[in-house]
């Protein structure tokens, strides 16, 4: 041992922590061999690391590329504590005022490879609502806040996301047929809006909106989440019309991060 080391440290854990960091600080995924390379690790030792921390969800291993990025519980375990409760905070207003407008509750969702998470939102006060759940992961192909995403992939790239995940039928209206959901994205990418009906879980319509940064990409979706057996077509299009305002205020305030 050497006079700087301490023998309290724990090397199995410093040495996760220097993978995390390498995962972390890049600005793309990263491969196992380029983690060896960067720290000097034997392989099985980087492997077993790298295995419990994908396990434990602090990273994330992308199926087809086989690399590795930052999992989801990192950006959970920040989204609950202040410190990004503040940098949401400032949506908030705009958020409580779409629920206003559609009397719904409303709900903001970022893309995780091939699911997307909800991050932010506020609850309709009707007592017959849809819930408001920070960190739910919902599939993309099936939800109006996932079809927003796809809708703005190219082609090859959404059907690499349905050759590794599937089409799943969650409810007797899910679309399961590749060819039905590409002519439906392409819809959705014209209109603006995205809208799911009964898709993914019962008695549950959503209509999902893109939130873009300057060059086009979509950063976020907004979903508004209306029990069905309130759902007619006026209170849609009053919905649709009136939450396509809230967009910009939502894309501008956002920018800043993405």
């Amino acid at each position: 041992m050497t006079g700087n080391e301490d023998n309290s440290v724990i090397k199995s854990v410093q040495k996760s922590l220097r993978i995390l960091e390498i995962i972390m600080y890049s600005t793309e995924e990263v491969s196992l061999s380029e983690i060896e390379k960067l720290l000097g690790y034997n392989s099985s030792t980087t492997h077993h690391l790298l295995k419990t921390l994908v396990f434990e969800g602090f990273v994330r291993q992308n199926p087809q590329t086989k690399k590795y990025s930052v999992g989801s519980k990192i950006f959970l375990s920040w989204l609950s504590n202040r410190y990004l409760e503040k940098t949401f905070e400032r949506l908030e207003p705009i958020l409580e005022e779409c629920v206003a407008i559609t009397n719904e509750t409303t709900n903001l969702f970022i893309r995780d490879y091939d699911e997307v998470i909800c991050v932010a939102g506020r609850e309709s006060k009707q007592t017959l609502k849809a819930y408001l759940m920070i960190g739910r992961r919902l599939p993309m192909t099936c939800t109006a806040a996932g079809k927003v995403f796809l809708a703005h992939m190219d082609e090859s790239e959404v059907l690499a996301l349905i050759h590794r995940n599937g089409m799943k039928k969650y409810m007797p209206k899910t679309i399961t047929d590749s060819e039905l959901l590409l002519k439906e994205l392409k819809d959705i990418k014209v209109q603006g809006y995205a809208t799911e009906n009964d898709e993914y879980e019962e008695m549950i319509t959503a209509i999902g909106f893109p939130i873009q940064n300057d060059l086009g990409k979509v950063i976020c979706s907004l979903s508004c989440l209306i029990p069905s057996f309130r759902v007619e077509p006026k209170k849609l299009n009053f919905i649709i019309q009136n939450l396509k305002l809230e967009i910009p205020k939502l894309s501008h305030m956002l920018r800043e991060n993405y």
